[in-house]
């Protein structure tokens, strides 16, 4: 009897711990979740601008993220007959040409350019390019938030070509990626092509553009010569003169010669007024000299004197002489001018020499996935601070209030 009591009060004491640890249970699991969210509560700010952006970078860098494929090539545009500093200048000065660095800039500007991504949309399908399955959602085109139009597609392609130019040696480096190893070379060849062809447009507009402009000037100046050369006819045909210089020298010489006599016949009439006073030849030795002081006078009044003389004539031929002469020398400069400018026609004044052809990646060099994993990182680290003591400075001016 005892027995069976014993083992009554042992089944009643092991139910009543069970009663207890069930009701134990129940409050643990309370406190438990109570911290948790006190946890939350105190590290929110952490939780939500580190913690959880660092497991999603993590996870998109170490899953998610395409690997993508660079190729490189390296050009240099030259030109002839300009001055060249340098070592690679001076190398290309010995073999006749030197680089042009003002025009290696056009070609950089041209790569990066509207114009540069229709020609690859053309003729090189750059939109299936940037859409290959193998790309992620935050590097195809179009973006999960975004439109497919050519203002997001122009933003993109500026994310995946990229070119720089040395100012010392005037190399520019072209560098082009994509998500295939062949569609990274094949756009860096591509964009070498659409270079080069606007190289050549250049050279032809300013191939025609100076042979345009010195076939006018020579035009010009035979217009000008045939104006000038019409005035000087006109001018003979209406003064009745072939050469108003050589005419007045005929006078000048006759007025020379009358000079001469009557300076001759002037020491003849003072010997007789000498000698033989009463001597008949006096009066008509005389009237000799007056005559031929007259006609000295009248030829001497058409060389000069008036404005129907021939001086004014003289000075007028003169005139026009010169702007023939003037006329005459312009069109052989315009002429020379003309012929240079065919033969620098046929010599191209702008190359694109490529030191590098585009090379074909075995090995994707983007994303840098722990770098670029620790860089977000520190950003997100950065701005957590950031946003941490302002928070701090906020409460503590309203408390100080």
């Amino acid at each position: 009897m005892s027995r069976i009591e014993n083992n009554k009060e042992f089944t009643d004491f092991v139910t009543l711990v069970s009663l207890r640890s069930l009701d134990k249970a129940p409050c643990e699991q309370i406190a438990a979740w109570r911290l948790t969210l006190r946890w939350l509560r105190d590290h929110l700010l952490l939780l939500l601008m580190v913690i959880i952006p660092g497991v999603a970078a993590g996870a998109y860098y170490a899953f998610i993220g395409a690997d993508q494929y660079v190729s490189e090539t390296q050009f240099v545009i030259r030109s002839p007959n300009r001055n060249a500093t340098g070592l690679l200048s001076g190398l290309l000065q010995s073999t006749g040409f030197v680089r042009a660095q003002d025009d290696s800039y056009i070609v950089s500007e041209f790569m990066l350019s509207r114009a540069a991504l229709d020609q690859l949309i053309e003729h090189n399908g750059l939109k299936d390019i940037l859409s290959r399955p193998e790309a992620d959602f935050l590097t195809r085109f179009p973006l999960p938030w975004g439109e497919e139009n050519s203002e997001n597609l122009f933003r993109h392609y500026l994310r995946f070509v990229k070119v720089q130019t040395d100012s010392g040696s005037g190399v520019s480096t072209l560098e082009v990626r994509a998500f295939r190893a062949e569609d990274a070379r094949n756009l860096g060849e591509a964009l070498l092509q659409h270079a080069e062809a606007l190289i050549n447009r250049l050279n032809d507009r300013a191939r025609l553009d100076a042979i345009r402009y010195a076939q006018a000037e020579m035009e010009d100046s035979e217009v000008q010569l045939a104006l000038v050369q019409s005035r000087l006819t006109d001018f003979r045909n209406r003064e009745a003169l072939v050469d108003p210089t050589k005419q007045s020298a005929t006078a000048l010489d006759l007025i020379a010669r009358l000079s001469d006599e009557v300076a001759a016949n002037k020491a003849r009439l003072m010997a007789l007024d000498e000698q033989a006073p009463q001597s008949p030849q006096r009066e008509a030795l005389r009237a000799r000299v007056d005559a031929v002081e007259r006609q000295i006078s009248n030829e001497r009044s058409q060389i000069v004197g008036s404005d129907n003389s021939m001086a004014p004539r003289i000075a007028q031929y003169e005139q026009l002489l010169l702007e023939r002469e003037m006329a005459a020398k312009m069109l052989t400069s315009a002429t020379a001018s003309l012929e240079n400018a065919k033969i620098d026609a046929q010599r191209q004044q702008l190359y694109l020499e490529r030191i590098a052809d585009p090379s074909l990646p075995d090995h994707p060099l983007y994303p840098k996935r722990i770098v670029s994993f620790l860089m977000f990182l520190a950003l997100c680290g950065a701005a957590y601070w950031i946003v941490r003591l302002w928070i701090a400075q906020v409460l503590e001016h309203a408390a100080s209030q």
